[in-house]
């Protein structure tokens, strides 16, 4: 594991004490710290699968871009996994530890990185830009629960919002392998939800 420059470190455990739940934390706040550190990351996947099954053509476009920020956010995160890997607090250790998480690289989160790629694209994209928008605030959100709850410095979090919008802004770029895609996927699902988009159930 490595870690910052010392005072670029001193910076992050700093912010970090300010936000991490104290030792006398309340039961209500841990179930509010635990919903949006863990639950809430559920809500984005399903906001692209409303959007794909029951909105039209433009709306399903923009879920395969946010899927392709989503997957171009995780390759980022991968790769500097494996140059730069830094500590979760509870390894140092420093501050309170209310959410099980593995001890491995800390730097930057996956779910920030993620939830951000999709939020981002979205807002990019402008067809869904108000779902994007109302799912970043979401995210921000998750940032401070997963601090809150002891297993992500603030920097994790300031990185993934660096990732998030390099894998939005490139996805944007991707115009003609989006459309080719769509082009083979729509027709698929067309064929295996064919009874359901008769019905008026889905489109």
């Amino acid at each position: 594991m490595t870690t910052f420059s010392p005072a670029l470190e001193q910076l992050n455990v700093y912010l970090f004490q300010l936000i991490n739940a104290p030792a006398a934390v309340s039961a209500g706040m841990l179930r509010v710290g635990t919903f949006f550190a863990s639950d809430a990351v559920a809500l984005f996947p399903l906001v692209l699968l409303f959007n794909w099954f029951w909105r039209g053509e433009e709306q399903k476009k923009a879920v395969l871009y946010a899927t392709l920020s989503m997957l171009l956010a995780l390759a980022v995160n991968i790769a500097l996994g494996m140059i730069w890997q830094h500590p979760r607090p509870f390894m140092i250790p420093v501050g309170q530890h209310f959410l099980y998480h593995a001890a491995n690289n800390s730097f930057p989160s996956d779910h920030m990185s993620l939830a951000c790629a999709i939020s981002f694209s979205l807002i990019a994209r402008g067809t869904l830009r108000r779902q994007g928008l109302a799912l970043f605030a979401l995210s921000v959100m998750v940032a401070w629960a997963r601090v809150y709850m002891g297993v992500h410095f603030p920097l994790d979090m300031m990185a993934s919002l660096g990732v998030a919008l390099v894998s939005a802004a490139l996805s944007l770029r991707c115009a003609r392998a989006v459309n080719t895609v769509y082009a083979y996927v729509y027709p698929l699902y067309h064929a295996l939800f064919a009874a359901g988009i008769r019905k008026g159930m889905m489109k």
